[in-house]
Parts: structure tokens; C-alpha cells; sequence
């Protein structure tokens, strides 16, 4: 629906600020939402077939070929660690503009208005003290409001170091994309997908025998992205002590069981129809077995004797005369 809403004021010849605005925004937003559909979808799509054992990498269930279809989308239409940059450099201009004393940092979609109490969001800290706080997706929002922040005062004293050390302006930029630029561009696209989902899920349109479910997968899903960025959480010190790692992993594993019996009807919400699948295991009947016998039963010339087997029976080795080579 942004994007509907850049289209309309595109096709009305809309010249407004606003408008100019609203296409930065959505630009930087689309250049570290595709890095993390695809990165997702590919790690995703590992997980699954990992978990399904013989069968993931048996060819007629397609796991590997949705692999490798998805594969690409990490490459083409843009490379996602180059178009990561993209993003970074977004909101290091918004943390220019802010200092050079230009007004209030303000966005149509205000994915970025957080960053207008940058200082005081740097000086908070990790406070929940039990796990059930961390059950509410408040409190990884929280977490990652201060690591967008973090990150980008770290990758704004990265890059003038760089810039300080005569360096051109590629090289410096260049030299300050790992473990800086490059973070700040994925946490602030996680952040920007958690807070819509926080908000969805509060939102008073969401029909209230959904909320319960989504509330608890707002919470899972950030919890889970945030669990990813614990060293840099440490390093910055939101982050003190054992206890918010142990906190959040049990708050994850917590979640990960009271949502295993709405995991089906999670996934049937934006499941393929089965003749796009394509998959035995990957039925909506969940005939697992049935399915996958039906499948090889359907192969060609799978009830007749291997063509070779005349020519194995007619110089059979002699028992004990094979040896091992190594």
C-alpha cells in the first residue's frame, strides 16, 4: 500500500517534498528488505530440509530445488550486500541532517523517527527481569531501536576514520561496510518489519480471536532475529551479565512450544496451493508416506528389473575376492 501510494503521486505528477521523501524512504527500505527475504528464504529453506532428514534431499520433494531456485534472488536484481549500502548510507544522511542542526528527523512512513531521541535511546538498557516480560514484542523492539542507534554512531566513527586517513570516498566507504554499515543496514530493516508486526498485532482492525496467536509470533519472530546480534548487544552494553541471553533463549524455546500446535495453520495462511509445490511431504493432506509410495509408484518403469541385472548375475564375483583399496 506504500507503494501504491508513490505510484499514485507519480502517475499525478506530485512534486511535493513529501512525495520526494516518501520514494527515499520506500527506495531504502525495498534495497534491505529483498537482503532479508532472500537470506531468510534461504536459511529457511536449509532448515527444512535438515529437519526433514532422507527425505529433504530425496529429488521428488523439491526442497533442493527450491534451494537452488531462491539462490539467485541473493544476486540478481541487485547484489544484497551491495544494495545494503544503499540503506546505510539512508540513514547516515538522516544522522548528517540531524547534526548540522536541519530540523527533526521525520519520515512519511516514520521508519526513521525513532532516531530523533538517538542520545537517549543509546543511554537504556536491557530491564526485563523475568521471561514472561520478554513474551511481549515490545521488548525486542525496545532492544533493537538501540541497536539501530548503536550502529549507526559506530558506522558514522568508522567511516570519518576512514575519510581521515586521506582515503577516497569508495575506499573509505568501502572499508567500513563490514561489521558496521552493513549491520546497520540489516538491523534497521529487522527493526522496521518488527515494529510493523507490533503494530498489526495492537492494531484494533486485528480480529481479537487472531491477537493471541500473533502475539506470541511478533514476540517469537523478534526474539529469534534478535537472538542473531547478542555479541553486538554485549559489545555496546545493552546487554550485562548472563541473564538477558538466558532470559531470551528461554523466552524463544518458551514460545517455540506453545506455538507448535498453530503451526500448521500459521503456514497454511500463505501456503502454495499443492500443485505448485509439487512435493509428496509437502501436501496439505499430510499423507506423508502415502504420498511419497503414490510418487514412486508413478516413475517410470519402476516395477521392472534394472537393465543391468543380467550382465551382474552373469559375472558374479566370487565371495571374499573384493578387497578394500585404501
Amino acid at each position: 500500500m506504500n507503494f501504491v501510494e508513490l505510484q499514485i503521486g507519480l502517475m499525478m505528477k506530485d512534486k511535493s517534498d513529501r512525495q520526494a521523501e516518501l520514494g527515499r524512504e520506500i527506495h531504502a527500505i525495498s534495497c534491505s528488505s529483498k537482503p532479508l527475504g532472500s537470506w531468510t528464504a534461504q536459511r529457511g529453506i536449509q532448515e527444512c530440509r535438515e529437519a526433514c532428514g532422507g527425505h529433504g534431499y530425496l529429488a521428488m520433494n523439491r526442497l533442493g530445488d527450491l534451494r537452488n531456485d531462491n539462490d539467485p534472488n541473493c544476486t540478481y536484481e541487485g547484489d544484497n550486500n551491495v544494495l545494503l549500502q544503499q540503506t546505510s548510507n539512508y540513514l547516515l544522511g538522516w544522522l548528517h541532517h540531524k547534526q548540522r542542526g536541519q530540523g527533526r528527523i521525520e519520515s512519511p512512513l516514520e521508519s526513521v523517527n525513532f532516531l530523533e531521541d538517538f542520545s537517549s535511546i543509546l543511554q537504556s538498557h536491557f530491564t526485563p527481569a523475568s521471561m514472561e516480560e520478554c513474551l511481549d514484542s515490545a521488548v525486542p523492539l525496545a532492544a533493537y531501536k538501540w541497536l539501530v542507534c548503536f550502529l549507526l554512531k559506530q558506522s558514522e566513527e568508522k567511516l570519518a576514520q576512514e575519510k581521515a586517513r586521506a582515503q577516497g570516498d569508495f575506499e573509505a566507504r568501502n572499508n567500513s561496510q563490514v561489521y558496521y554499515c552493513r549491520s546497520l543496514a540489516i538491523v534497521f530493516i529487522e527493526h522496521t518489519v518488527l515494529q510493523r508486526f507490533h503494530d498489526l498485532v495492537h492494531d484494533e482492525d486485528t480480529p481479537a480471536d487472531l491477537r493471541p496467536v500473533l502475539l506470541r509470533l511478533a514476540a517469537l519472530y523478534g526474539l529469534w532475529s534478535l537472538s542473531n546480534h547478542m555479541a553486538i548487544l554485549y559489545q555496546g552494553g545493552y546487554f550485562c551479565g548472563k541473564a538477558p541471553a538466558d532470559l531470551i533463549q528461554t523466552a524463544i524455546l518458551h514460545l517455540c512450544a506453545v506455538l507448535k500446535d498453530d503451526a500448521v495453520a500459521l503456514v497454511d495462511v500463505i501456503a502454495p496451493p499443492d500443485f505448485i509445490l509439487h512435493s509428496p511431504i509437502g501436501k496439505a493432506d499430510g499423507e506423508l508416506y502415502k504420498n511419497l509410495w503414490a510418487t514412486v509408484m508413478q516413475g517410470d518403469r519402476v516395477l521392472e528389473r534394472a537393465p543391468w541385472w543380467k550382465e551382474f548375475c552373469s559375472d558374479k564375483p566370487a565371495v571374499g575376492s573384493l578387497c578394500a583399496k585404501l
